[in-house]
């Protein structure tokens, strides 16, 4: 399964290691994190210009998107873009 992060980005469920809200209070320990790193992984800019509102981590790379942390959690959870998919039988 896929998660659509926004602008024509998606990423492997399977993948993702976190997804974090930085509307969050404790946001700040997150936004401190991807200064800190910023070199360590690919950060891909997913939200179009818009504030972001989630960073989803993964082992090499790090997303930024406006989509909010519990939407992307949701879709994550209902197999989001699963009607999409189909076999070659």
């Amino acid at each position: 399964m896929y998660l659509h992060l926004g602008a024509d980005c998606m990423v492997k469920n399977s993948e993702i290691i976190a997804i974090l809200d930085v509307r969050h209070p404790q946001s700040l320990i997150y936004i401190d994190y991807v200064e800190k790193y910023r070199e360590r992984y690919k950060v891909v800019d997913a939200a179009e210009g818009e504030d972001y509102a989630s960073i989803i981590l993964t082992e090499e790379t790090l997303y930024l998107s406006a989509i909010s942390a519990l939407t992307l959690k949701k879709r994550a959870d209902a197999g989001f873009l699963a009607g999409a998919c189909y076999t070659n039988l």
